[in-house]
């Protein structure tokens, strides 16, 4: 990173920040370029197709019930492979974090730098709704539902910079989601410069799920699965899960931004039936790659782990 102070406006946060230690560029193509259409998923070994056990020759269960492919039919190593040969085939020099975690059996699926922290953008707004939930008792507080849908469907920078401050990242909070390689902005405003791993972000999405009040989760959830596109600022944030897994059920928060070095691109979220999987792909792409590029890089990556999300579906 090029050290040296510079005030500049962030695509993705709408901000004016002073940052320190590290420069960031304004996109020149604007936040309003087109979708790129998904690219197609990557070839993967896929789960067995020998019959398991409890199944007819159909693939059917003896109840009836259509069979659901365990986690464990696919290599995890294998789909990580896959993830970034798809995502370095659209954009080269790419760096990636990946944890892919299935709710229902507790197990990670597929892990690659899970532990290294990327920037967030606009991830880390799914820390300052906790905070806001926290503040009220953990109750759902009815004053902020509208600013709560605006910053997490439509990503709105201006309720997150009015709600942050430093203590959204205060350590009880963190040991109570489980976060281990969070770490601040180095200017207390800067909260798009957080940076988490994949794993950090995983954890906020099981805490999100499973440790919220039963009300806060439902809200919480049905307006992650209500992002709009475009963004408020006018991104199209359907990139990675939305436009990978056409007809999968989803619940999404995305970030977008250039740095000094790179653009940052995140698709986070619950995917699958009964939003079964926690996934996670969080990147940096080399200086110069245009928006188009590397939403068709996140959105191939996405791809090549639908075998596993789109399979209970089948």
């Amino acid at each position: 990173m090029k050290r040296r102070s510079s005030v500049q406006t962030l695509c993705g946060t709408g901000l004016a920040v002073a940052v320190l230690a590290l420069t960031v560029a304004a996109a020149p193509e604007g936040c309003a370029e087109p979708v790129t259409p998904p690219a197609a998923a990557a070839t993967l070994p896929g789960p067995s197709a020998a019959p398991q056990p409890g199944t007819g020759a159909a693939g059917t269960a003896e109840s009836g019930a259509p069979e659901t492919l365990a986690p464990a039919e696919f290599d995890g190593a294998a789909l990580a492979e896959a993830v970034g040969a798809a995502v370095r085939g659209r954009v080269p020099g790419t760096e990636f974090g990946l944890h892919l975690h299935d709710r229902l059996s507790g197990t990670t699926v597929a892990s690659a730098g899970a532990e290294r922290p990327f920037y967030t953008a606009s991830v880390v707004k799914l820390l300052i709704a906790v905070d806001r939930i926290r503040d009220a008792g953990w109750r759902l507080p009815e004053a902020e539902r509208a600013g709560l849908t605006a910053m997490l469907a439509g990503s709105s920078d201006g309720v997150a910079s009015a709600w942050w401050d430093p203590t959204v990242l205060d350590p009880a909070l963190g040991d109570l989601i489980g976060l281990r390689e969070t770490t601040p902005p180095r200017r207390d405003a800067d909260w798009e410069l957080t940076r988490m791993s994949a794993r950090d972000v995983s954890a906020a999405y099981e805490f999100i799920a499973g440790g919220l009040p039963a009300e806060a989760s439902a809200f919480t959830l049905d307006t992650l699965s209500g992002a709009t596109d475009p963004a408020a600022d006018g991104f199209a944030q359907y990139f990675g899960i939305p436009d990978a897994l056409p007809g999968t059920p989803w619940a999404v928060k995305q970030g977008w931004m250039r740095v000094a070095d790179g653009l940052v691109l995140n698709t986070t979220g619950l995917a699958g039936p009964d939003l079964r999987y926690v996934v996670v792909l969080l990147t940096e792409q080399p200086a110069g790659t245009s928006y188009a590029a590397g939403r068709a890089a996140v959105t191939a990556g996405i791809g090549a782990l639908a075998p596993i999300l789109t399979a209970a579906a089948r």
